[in-house]
């Protein structure tokens, strides 16, 4: 690793994936614009043979390799980053990324306002759409895509962002949220408490891993078991917490105005909609109310 202070530090954090393509992206970069830069990335529990994979990039100088033997959770590893990183700003990418322009970190330097987090954006390419990984493509592109890029402007997403890294030491991620899903609103929402608001900017990387309709929904049932643990820690955050989290907010709706029993009817069809989900992927609108019938399942047991 280059001794000289890097002005930025990209952070990856990474769990069984082959992070070549977007460092050697991220480098080719570095070189041609000759930027002061760093690139982190930590194993977060990843197999030996995934490791192996990515133990090459420990040759370029301008990268660091850690590694947690054990899977300690997207937030625990962020932080870790974001306190092992050099530089004064952060740009932290999910590794299942490739940045769209070719000029990604500059894009990100030249937008830098104080005390503002800027979200750069994900795009879905076609390219990676499959039959089984349908659900996925379907609900980033119509969902996570649209939201990012409409109305709603404001709105934190940890796949790509750039954040000063004294801001984020402020901050940081909620680290007893182990399991996946909800950690980056989470973040989002103690980040405005403190007057760090997030901004959307034109500078998306492309989604390169789609998920089998399985995997995924296996992914939003374990988020509902992060969501249910952050409602139960609400004492602990500032008031206002839930009008961040939809899913909580349209169940809280429901319970306000005696209308959990539609949800608990619904219930009966649980098992047919997830096969609906998994075989035929949707529509999104039985995701929701699968959801929330998640939700009011691990809510029932406190």
């Amino acid at each position: 690793m280059s001794q000289e202070q890097p002005i930025v530090s990209i952070c990856i954090p990474v769990k069984d994936f082959d992070v070549n393509p977007l460092v050697l992206a991220l480098l080719k970069e570095i070189r041609i614009e000759n930027l002061k830069a760093e690139i982190l990335v930590v194993e977060d529990g990843s197999s030996l043979a995934a490791c192996a994979k990515n133990e090459i990039l420990s040759l370029e100088k301008e990268v660091r390799l850690f590694n947690f033997p054990q899977n300690k959770g997207r937030s625990a590893a962020r932080n870790y980053l974001g306190h092992m990183a050099r530089g004064k700003y952060l740009i932290f990418i999910d590794a299942d990324s490739i940045p769209v322009h070719p000029r990604f970190i500059s894009q990100y330097l030249a937008n830098i306002e104080d005390r503002t987090i800027l979200c750069g954006g994900r795009h879905y390419s076609p390219l990676y759409k499959t039959e089984n990984a349908k659900l996925h493509w379907i609900y980033g592109t119509k969902r996570e895509v649209l939201q990012a890029s409409g109305e709603d402007r404001t709105r934190f997403y940890s796949n790509n962002f750039l954040i000063e890294k004294s801001v984020f030491e402020t901050i940081r991620f909620d680290e007893t949220i182990v399991l996946y899903g909800h950690e980056d609103t989470l973040f989002g929402y103690l980040a405005k408490t403190k007057g760090v608001k997030s901004k959307a900017i034109e500078n998306a990387v492309i989604h390169t891993s789609m998920e089998t309709n399985e995997v995924f929904l296996s992914k939003i049932e374990e988020s509902i078991i992060s969501l249910e643990h952050i409602i139960q820690q609400r004492a602990n955050y500032p008031k206002s917490l839930m009008q961040e989290f939809t899913l909580w907010n349209t169940f809280d709706k429901l319970k306000t105005y005696r209308l959990l029993w539609i949800i608990k009817c619904l219930a009966l069809f649980k098992k047919p909609m997830r096969y609906s989900l998994v075989h035929f992927s949707g529509p999104l609108v039985v995701l929701d109310i699968y959801k929330l019938i998640l939700l009011d399942t691990v809510l029932k047991k406190q």
